[in-house]
């Protein structure tokens, strides 16, 4: 696939990426709220990817991704499928490069990722109700037009920029223990996990993937690469049905446990966010949070929480906030 990348990543990887990202995606503000550490029972630190200039993580390796390309190849055509995080962080990426970006997404999408994805000069694509369908559509047309396909988690340049999480974390909490991290297609647990373990192979990394698609662990049990027939969550950027082989080999290498989170408590997690931290998560954004408060992860070690994302729509969150969820 032209613009694909797949070798293994390396240090010096996620050191360009740190230098490509400079002034311009991150730091994200890593905070402890004492009312949201009241509810765990712990201290904890929230690491507020959510508050990055798209709204979500998937900024940094898309924006690591085209920064490589472009540098590469001038000017291109840049092309992706993507449930709309990535989306976003791609057309951000190429209109900051100067490159034209067409983005695929399924029509099942929040409206606002793609109306953003609009707004900051990109082609958006619906094709069908679920990523594959719009991958399968995103490929057809770089074969068809000749475009740079930018790969939304399996791609050596995104995960290193997924990895500057852990790089940032070592500047602001340099004795972090254990971080926990929403799993979906596996670039940012990938990532985050390589570069933390990089600089400090006893942290602990937990990966978070939600009840209504739990790939990595049905693959992990199985000892081999599945396929789930059917997704349905509320965590729609976590929403997979086939693991790429090149981040379920980083899953099985650098993550330490997956754990599979109810989506009532994903729900539960949203209303915490915003009643407790005064923070907008999307469901793939609070599933880490999910799996602390529904006691899953050991919190006797100082415990970083990826905030992944905020992008929902706002009907969606008046939704949850307004239905009466119990632990």
């Amino acid at each position: 696939m032209k613009g694909q990348r797949l070798d293994p990543v390396c240090r010096h990887d996620v050191e360009q990426a740190e230098a490509r990202l400079q002034g311009v995606v991150g730091p994200s503000p890593l905070v402890s709220i004492e009312f949201l550490n009241m509810l765990v029972g712990y201290k904890v630190w929230l690491k507020t990817e959510s508050l990055l200039p798209t709204g979500s993580f998937k900024l940094r390796g898309a924006y690591n991704k085209i920064a490589a390309l472009t540098s590469r190849e001038g000017r291109i055509s840049i092309v992706t499928a993507s449930s709309g995080n990535h989306a976003l962080g791609v057309s951000f990426a190429s209109r900051c490069h100067g490159q034209a970006a067409t983005v695929y997404v399924p029509e099942t999408t929040p409206e606002a990722k793609k109306s953003n994805c609009r707004k900051l000069g990109a082609t958006v694509v619906e094709v069908g109700a679920v990523y594959d369908e719009a991958y399968a559509a995103a490929m057809a047309a770089c074969e068809a037009h000749g475009g740079y396909y930018v790969h939304p988690v399996a791609d050596t340049d995104v995960v290193a920029g997924q990895g500057t999480i852990s790089k940032e974390l070592a500047e602001q909490l340099p004795d972090v223990q254990q971080i926990i991290v929403p799993l979906g297609g596996g670039g940012l647990v990938s990532g985050v996990a390589f570069a933390a373990k990089m600089i400090n192979r006893s942290v602990r990394v937990v990966a978070v993937q939600a009840e209504g698609s739990p790939l990595f662990r049905r693959c992990l049990d199985a000892g081999r690469l599945i396929e789930l027939e059917t997704v349905d969550t509320i965590a729609d950027g976590m929403a997979c049905k086939r693991a790429e082989p090149f981040l379920y080999e980083m899953v099985n290498a650098y993550v330490d446990d997956v754990v599979v989170v109810p989506e009532r408590m994903i729900r539960y997690a949203m209303q915490a966010a915003a009643c407790h931290a005064k923070l907008v998560l999307e469901g793939a954004g609070a599933a880490a949070l999910a799996a602390v408060l529904n006691q899953q992860v050991s919190l006797g070690l100082r415990t970083v929480i990826v905030a992944s994302g905020g992008n929902i729509d706002p009907s969606r969150l008046v939704q949850v906030l307004q239905e009466d969820i119990r632990e």
